[in-house]
């Protein structure tokens, strides 16, 4: 079911996704677990007005990519959070990233922060709805009475300010569990928001080729960066080889986000030429079936399986082009090993389950490394 801003709940968007939605987990333990007392958040007092000057100066950022969710509430509820602000109903608090004091990233609060730059900046918005204060409806914010403004600049709100040297680790897990919005945002709209800069731009370049959007045949959705996770895991098992994997999965994906903000443009171009020599190695050589589980010929298509992605994708793209021919000139030859690994029961699970186990990372990339070396040999 969608929620109030119309958007698809993330149960909803999965199960509206062609991507098999696959348990994820570890029972191993995190092996580099943040330290607790790294957590650096002030407390800070502050007035509507005060915030007002930030969005005034663009000191606090609403225009990210993963914010585009920013405008979603109707007149209706924007108007509903000016009226609690007329009548002194206190606001939940917000949670800033305050590493950039010039330029706070916005942890919770984005839609109420995007009305309040609605109505006091902008000026756009005509109060709608009232129920308690209806002699002001259809008012803008300057055919207030002024000491209704006055009083409006001058509540008070609480915001919360993740500090400078607070660890990105830490940041994503303070992210992850404050985020309570209508809409709550998927990891990679998190690491995304937290990596801005490369990282974000190269991913998103990535989703976007003409090779990705083939090998996954136009079928992974973009508006919740699903098709930049897809892109994430790759480079993540290309940057860090399967072998020195650990756990757990989201932790390794957030710290491959950081690692891609430090490579130069001569590593970000190979890591590019190996993507989509991964993809075009894989349509050449399963179709429109990459990616998919398949147990025998005649088998129905199946949605596409993210385990099976990083997998095939990686070791495909470590292929250098005389391999590549090699590999796609048998390529029946592969779709039959395959079938027949998919028999495999430690490997259908291992691409099922717990997938982010780091045994069972390492049993399917190097069961189809093996399947690769066979083909070529």
């Amino acid at each position: 079911m969608s929620n109030l801003t119309g958007q698809l709940s993330l149960d909803d968007f999965y199960r509206s996704s062609d991507v098999e939605k696959t348990d994820e987990s570890s029972d191993m333990l995190i092996t580099n677990p943040f330290d607790p007392a790294k957590i650096d958040i002030t407390q800070k007092s502050l007035t509507i007005d005060l915030l007002i000057k930030r969005l005034k100066e663009d000191e606090i950022n609403l225009l990210t990519d993963f914010q585009r969710k920013g405008g979603l509430w109707d007149v209706g509820q924007q108007s509903r959070l000016i009226e609690s602000l007329i009548i002194r109903i206190p606001l939940p608090a917000f949670y800033f990233d305050g590493s950039n004091d010039n330029n706070w990233l916005v942890v919770d609060g984005l839609q109420r922060l995007t009305t309040l730059k609605r109505f006091f900046i902008d000026k756009d918005l005509r109060l709608n709805s009232m129920e308690y204060v209806t002699q002001f409806e259809g008012f803008t914010y300057d055919q207030l009475p002024r000491h209704i403004q006055r009083r409006v600049e001058e509540t008070q709100i609480i915001a919360f300010i993740i500090n400078d040297g607070t660890p990105e680790e830490v940041k994503y897990n303070i992210f992850k569990r404050i985020n309570t919005g209508g809409v709550p945002l998927t990891p990679q709209e998190i690491r995304h928001a937290l990596n801005q800069g490369v990282a974000s731009a190269f991913l998103t370049k990535l989703a976007g080729s003409e090779e990705f959007l083939q090998a996954t045949c136009h079928s992974i959705k973009s508006d919740r960066m699903e098709d930049r996770d897809f892109v994430l895991r790759f480079l993540a098992f290309t940057m860090t080889p399967y072998q020195n994997y650990t756990p757990d999965l989201e932790n390794f994906l957030n710290s491959s986000m950081s690692l891609l903000n430090k490579k130069s443009e001569k590593e970000l171009k190979q890591l590019e030429e190996k993507f989509k020599k991964a993809m075009v190695n894989s349509i050449r050589i399963f179709g429109d079936d990459a990616f998919r589980k398949r147990y025998n010929v005649g088998d129905t298509r199946k949605q596409i399986n993210k385990a099976l992605y990083d997998t095939w994708s990686v070791n495909l793209g470590g292929l250098n082009d005389e391999q590549s021919e090699m590999v796609v000139s048998c390529s029946g030859l592969v779709k039959e090993k395959f079938i027949n690994l998919m028999k495999d029961k430690n490997f259908d699970g291992a691409i099922s389950q717990g997938t982010g186990d780091p045994r069972r990372v390492q049993y399917r990339f190097s069961k189809v490394e093996k399947l690769i070396r066979e083909v070529l040999t």
